[in-house]
């Protein structure tokens, strides 16, 4: 009953975020998103056991038209077990059971049935859910079930409506995993999406090669109006030098990671380079340098780490590949490096002739 009475206490709440909760559930949020569906607009759900990233998409279902920005954590689940067990049998003793719960709610709300009490709340969510799951609510946005595993259009029962007014996203996901299954997750659909921010954390050392060739970054390509990334893989820990065997290197991770990108019409990136803590090194290797080249749109490029220059040249040597970037930046802003590392930092020397290189191009616009 805590985020319910928090709705009904909070009834003007535009931001909400929730942390490490451990009892939270798909059921209790979505209530609170019905209660508070024409206020609030700003939503964050980090490290709740119960809410992996499909569940936390239909938790905020009734607010899919309406919220701005959203955090969730990339952990994909398998399918919902409640949605496979559903027994179709009960749909019309369920129809004739809340036609009386309305009649009875009514008696005691009055006629207007502006404010719900905590009980009415709780039925009405029970109510909702199984009428969205069965296509029985004109104003669910329910698809017949299309991938096998009793997801409507495979994206977890929403698939007719967009997040039409949602412009950032920002995205946990632990190293090693895909991005791909965004999409079937519940975001398939957001026109007006302009900016995302992607966090990979974990320890790449003792892990094997990933199964796939890519993160993902190509199920991205599907936001017509994306321009912004930020590519956060800084607490991703590896080994910069010769790595063991069966195992990649920081410069293999980062093909891996930004493998993809060009896909995207990214005017902006800013990208923090996975790390290697034992050599104190956070670095700009050869495959992302020649990754990053190839994106033709970009126009402004932070490097939050350091580069050889002779990598930072790819970026603007390959002819007839990225005519608009004009603004590139290396922020070594990660931490404090020994004042006599020589090994990997542009130095002002090189600064300059990058610089004057970048300028030298010409600039179409």
């Amino acid at each position: 009953m805590g985020l319910i009475e928090i709705a009904r206490g909070c009834c003007k709440l535009a931001k909400f975020e929730v942390q490490g909760c451990k009892r939270i559930t798909v059921k209790g949020l979505r209530t609170m998103a019905c209660l508070l569906r024409k206020t609030l607009v700003d939503v964050g759900i980090s490290c709740c056991k119960n809410l992996d990233a499909a569940a936390s998409l239909r938790a905020l279902e009734p607010i899919r038209d309406r919220i701005q920005r959203l955090h969730i954590d990339c952990v994909w689940e398998q399918e919902d077990e409640h949605a496979r067990n559903f027994d179709i049998n009960q749909v019309n003793d369920d129809e004739d059971e809340d036609v009386n719960r309305e009649a009875s709610v009514l008696n005691r709300n009055g006629e207007d049935g502006d404010y719900m009490d905590l009980n009415w709340a709780a039925e009405y969510e029970h109510r909702s859910s199984k009428k969205c799951k069965l296509g029985l609510d004109g104003d669910c946005s329910y698809m017949p079930p299309s991938n096998g595993y009793g997801y409507g259009n495979g994206n977890g029962f929403w698939g007719g409506e967009s997040w039409e007014r949602l412009h950032y996203l920002s995205l946990w996901i632990e190293v090693g995993e895909p991005l791909t299954p965004l999409p079937t997750a519940g975001l398939d659909d957001c026109p007006n999406l302009e900016e995302i921010r992607i966090r990979v954390e974990g320890d790449c050392r003792g892990r094997h090669r990933p199964t796939r060739r890519d993160f993902g970054l190509t199920c991205l390509a599907g936001f017509p109006l994306l321009s912004k990334m930020k590519l956060d893989c800084g607490d991703t820990v590896g080994y910069a030098l010769t790595a063991p065997p069966g195992q990649m290197d920081l410069s293999l991770w980062e093909r891996f990671f930004l493998s993809g990108i060009e896909s995207l019409s990214l005017s902006e990136l800013d990208y923090w380079p996975p790390q290697d803590r034992d050599v104190n090194q956070r670095s700009l290797w050869l495959p992302a340098a020649g990754l990053l080249a190839e994106c033709l749109t970009l126009r402004k490029l932070f490097i939050h780490g350091t580069a050889h220059e002779h990598f930072m040249m790819f970026l603007v040597r390959i002819p007839n590949l990225n005519c608009n970037l004009r603004d590139v930046q290396l922020r070594e802003d990660y931490y404090p490096a020994p004042e006599n590392e020589m090994s990997t930092e542009m130095r002002v020397d090189s600064c300059r002739r990058f610089e004057e290189a970048l300028n030298r191009r010409p600039i179409l616009d």
